[in-house]
């Protein structure tokens, strides 16, 4: 089973463009905190795609939300999502921080992300065939096992009906070998 691509990707993109984003508005405020009059008319339409205010300070923090965020982000999906399912309060953890701190790319692609299933399985016809070999190995080496301990069993048996060994020793041996 392998994780979903699409679902991988479009969670690798908020992140990417959640960090762009919070990086962008830090360099923004700084720019409208430096010259006020030639930037009022690109934060009118910054608003739009970005955090909603020019505070440098403010900004700062959400860059550092932002950053948590998409670090969790990208742990969630590590080695190509093999442990998605396992990290999956890290995945949402992640997904609440970017939605907090995110601007509104991010927010579309996490929820697309959200509606994507996790798992895709490959019906690679080599790999089944290797699964049902491996599968058959296991069960001859129960079915071995298994006639094994029936034979040590009915020794057994023989050895209490006989008067060989006692039932006390028969019982002991028996729960040994079970």
């Amino acid at each position: 089973m392998y994780m979903n691509k699409t679902k991988r990707n479009l969670i690798l993109a908020a992140g990417i463009i959640n960090m762009i984003d919070a990086i962008a508005s830090v360099v923004l405020s700084v720019c409208v905190a430096a010259y006020p009059e030639v930037f009022a008319e690109y934060t009118k339409y910054y608003y739009y795609f970005m955090s909603y205010t020019t505070n440098l300070i403010v900004n700062i923090v959400i860059l550092a939300a932002a950053l948590v965020g998409s670090i969790l982000l990208f742990y969630s999906v590590r080695d190509k999502g093999k442990y998605f399912r396992n990290s999956r309060g890290i995945y949402v953890a992640g997904v609440i921080i970017v939605i907090l701190a995110g601007g509104t790319i991010s927010w579309i692609l996490l929820l697309i992300a959200a509606f994507t299933p996790d798992i895709v399985i490959i019906n690679d016809p080599n790999e089944i065939r290797r699964q049902m070999q491996e599968e058959s190995q296991e069960e001859v080496l129960h079915n071995q096992e298994y006639e094994l301990k029936k034979q040590k069993i009915e020794e057994l048996k023989k050895l209490r009906d006989t008067g060989v060994i006692t039932e006390e020793e028969y019982k002991e041996k028996l729960f040994e070998l079970l």
